[in-house]
């Protein structure tokens, strides 16, 4: 698996780590867990640590998965920061990811470094 999911009760947030190529089918399944824990920790927040991800998906799929997504994530709200390097292949895609989301009402922005990106969602 080329992500993981788990709930971070010191933040009462959702981290989210990807890493190497993500598949269509894996973003959806990364979502959905999200979606699935943020629900049963009643918490809105998603830290979505991007550094270690390589690609295998296409700025079509963001879309599609930012507007597939889009309905459930703002009715509870939720509030994204993701963490991606400045000097990383990726942040061009990370990027058009959180444009897409801002221009659907969502929450979310980049970050490049761990400890600015929870300062956000903490504060």
């Amino acid at each position: 698996m080329s992500w993981q999911a788990r709930y971070l009760p010191d933040l009462a947030a959702i981290e989210i780590c990807y890493s190497g190529n993500l598949t269509m089918e894996d973003l959806i399944a990364a979502a959905k867990e999200a979606m699935n824990l943020a629900q049963t920790h009643r918490t809105a927040r998603v830290l979505a640590d991007c550094s270690a991800l390589s690609g295998g998906h296409t700025i079509f799929d963001l879309f599609d998965l930012a507007k597939d997504f889009a309905a459930a994530a703002q009715s509870i709200n939720m509030q994204e920061a993701v963490i991606i390097p400045a000097g990383s292949a990726k942040v061009v895609d990370v990027k058009f990811w959180e444009t897409t989301c801002v221009n659907r009402g969502l929450n979310v922005r980049i970050f490049h470094d761990r400890q600015s990106a929870i300062d956000w969602l903490t504060k």
